[in-house]
This record gives C-alpha cells, sequence and structure tokens, in this order.
C-alpha cells in the first residue's frame, strides 16, 4: 500500500506543477526520458522544478537540468528518497548542492474527513473579487512578491482540476487552500494563512475543506507536501510520511 501511495503522491505533485507550467504566460514542460520539466517561469523556485522519481540516466538528468537553466529563473530538482543516492553521485558536474527536504504525506482513505468548526468561514472561490482576495491572502500568507503571485494565482484559477478556496473573518481575507485533483487523489495546496490570524485552527479547518471537497468530487486518498510548521497539525488529522522529497538547487 505504501508503494501505492508514494506514486500517488509523485504523480499528484507533478500533475500541480505541470499545470501551472501550462497555464501561466511565461510557462513550458518537457519530458527527457522518465523525468519532466515543468517551468511556471516565474522567480521562485517551488514553482519551476525538475521531478526525479526513478533512477536517471545521466544523460537525460544533464539535459533536464540544462533545459531548466536556460529559463532563466530559479529551479528545484525535486528527487524522491529512493533514488537520491541515484542524483548524489552526478551533484558535481551537474553544479548542484542539496537544499530542503519535504516529507511527503498521505491518507490512505478519505472516508472519515470531519468538518471543524472555524472562526472563518470558507468556501470555494468562485467571483473575480474574491479571486483577487485569494491572490492577497497567498501573497501575505507566504511572503511571495506579486511578480510570482499573480501569474501563478491566475494559472491555479483557469485549471480544471484545481479548485481554490478562501477563508474569510468577519469578512478579512484571512486563508487559502488549493484542491489538486489527479485521477482519484486530492492534493492539497497552497494551505496558507495570514500571520495576524494564524493559531486559531484556520489551517486545520482549511485542509479539511480541501479534502471533503476532493472527497466529494470522488477523491479516495489525499496527499500533500508538508512544511515544518504544518508538520504536527497532519499527522494529528490522520497523514503518514510515505516519501521524502529532497529538493537541489544550481549552487552560487
Amino acid at each position: 500500500m505504501t508503494g501505492e501511495l508514494v506514486t500517488a503522491g509523485n504523480r499528484n505533485l507533478r500533475r500541480a506543477f505541470c499545470t501551472l507550467a501550462a497555464e501561466t504566460p511565461a510557462g513550458e514542460s518537457r519530458r527527457f526520458g522518465p523525468l519532466t520539466a515543468a517551468c511556471a517561469g516565474v522567480r521562485a523556485p517551488l514553482f519551476n522544478r525538475v521531478f526525479v522519481f526513478d533512477a536517471p540516466p545521466t544523460d537525460e538528468l544533464s539535459a533536464a537540468v540544462a533545459w531548466m537553466a536556460e529559463r532563466d529563473v530559479p529551479f528545484w530538482v525535486t528527487v524522491a528518497e529512493p533514488v537520491v543516492e541515484d542524483v548524489a553521485i552526478h551533484l558535481a558536474d551537474l553544479d548542484l548542492v542539496q537544499t530542503v527536504e519535504q516529507p511527503g504525506m498521505a491518507m490512505a482513505s478519505l472516508d472519515e474527513i470531519p468538518s471543524r468548526d472555524s472562526v472563518a468561514e470558507i468556501a470555494e472561490v468562485t467571483d473575480p473579487d474574491e479571486r483577487e482576495d485569494f491572490s492577497t491572502v497567498t501573497a501575505s500568507a507566504f511572503g511571495w512578491p506579486p511578480d510570482v503571485v499573480e501569474p501563478v494565482d491566475r494559472a491555479a484559477l483557469a485549471a480544471d482540476d484545481v479548485r481554490p478556496f478562501l477563508g474569510s473573518v468577519d469578512g478579512h481575507p484571512a486563508a487559502s487552500g488549493l484542491l489538486v485533483r489527479s485521477g482519484d487523489v486530492a492534493g492539497v495546496y497552497s494551505i496558507g494563512v495570514v500571520e495576524e490570524f494564524r493559531r486559531r485552527g484556520i489551517g486545520d479547518a482549511m485542509s479539511r475543506t480541501v479534502l471533503r471537497a476532493g472527497r466529494e468530487a470522488g477523491c479516495r486518498v489525499g496527499v500533500l507536501q508538508s512544511s515544518e510548521m504544518g508538520y504536527p497539525l497532519y499527522e494529528r488529522m490522520g497523514f503518514e510520511t510515505v516519501v521524502t522529497y529532497h529538493q537541489f538547487e544550481l549552487a552560487d
């Protein structure tokens, strides 16, 4: 079962960022053998990635890194834990250094996702004013500049398999979340809470809302990549770490 959850998480992660790349004005993606490079064309490595989920042929890995470097934006090479050693032997030749690690977490069943009472009113984004509020929240919650937020949020809001959610407290935009579907898998992304509204259970409520929306859309499994801050929350919700993603970037 763990292997199936890892595959589900990998596919959803790749789907999410390929979708963004397809919808952003400067975005593009390309396959290099078993590797996929997805570039949204914005100046944040999170949104420009080479995904390495299987042992990569040396020439394909080199070609993918070179292609991404030509885009002239910061990027990550995202490597799933089973093949880190296969990439590590090429680090010096590719001028890559390891930066952060992220746990890939999965919830094997969405049958029981109880809602949680929240001070925030959470609803799916449907009109232009809400879309502007969604962008404002994500910029504040994650500290992203406008030249990153605007094209990425437009892409997320335009994609068929991506559903954005906005949380408000007394009419003030306070939290964001995204559901990214891939088959019967619900991916939880961009759970962000504006600093003044944190530590009030809003991130928990938003995550549950996204998962319940996925279940109602026919998804059976939930997946996400957790931050250090969010990890205890997701463990309490029933997520388990099934894989670790290692991020590599070009050396300075």
